[in-house]
């Protein structure tokens, strides 16, 4: 009987963590924050518009000069993003909604403003019910030729790959914790 009202309990528990769970998702939902910058902010709010709905264009958009270049430009870089979305689509993932955190001052060097945010992504599955939260951040930055907000996914990166993208910030820039030791 004992064990019987534990298991009670933690069901109790686990209902209301799931609960808080989907009230601050309900509260976030397409929501972006960026405090600190309002142009970060709007761009930001495309950004996540963009992905959400799978706009290819929205999202090229917003992506950095030189993540395109390196991706072969503008039109290598929007087919690849549209077989990126194709694959989602065929295995029936799809991204519900992006929260986004910026509370972070925004550091500038050798005339590049930038600052990481700290993304969570939530995505339906195939599988009825199932969602896939995730964590992720975006390295964004305003270059003074551009004069807008752009955005790196900085999930795959590396010093040595921001060190080729950037060899302005070599050496000089701190990565978040957590992607510090990355395997």
């Amino acid at each position: 009987m004992q064990s019987n009202n534990w298991f009670n309990r933690f069901k109790y528990i686990q209902r209301k963590r799931v609960f808080r769970l989907i009230t601050l998702l309900t509260i976030f939902h397409h929501t972006s924050f960026a405090q600190k910058d309002p142009q970060l902010r709007e761009a930001l709010s495309i950004m996540t518009k963009a992905s959400i709905s799978g706009d290819i264009e929205g999202i090229i958009s917003q992506i950095s000069p030189r993540i395109i270049e390196s991706m072969g430009g503008i039109d290598q870089a929007t087919k690849l993003t549209k077989e990126l979305y194709s694959s989602l689509i065929k295995y029936g993932v799809k991204i519900d909604s992006t929260i986004n955190y910026v509370d972070i001052d925004v550091s500038k060097i050798d005339g590049i403003a930038y600052c990481f945010i700290p993304q969570v992504l939530v995505m339906s599955m195939p599988e009825k019910g199932k969602m896939a939260i995730t964590s992720a951040y975006l390295l964004d930055l305003k270059e003074d030729e551009t004069k807008k907000w752009t955005f790196i996914n900085f999930n795959k990166m590396d010093q040595e790959k921001i060190n080729l993208f950037l060899p302005e910030f070599n050496g000089k820039i701190s990565l978040p914790p957590g992607l510090e030791k990355k395997p």
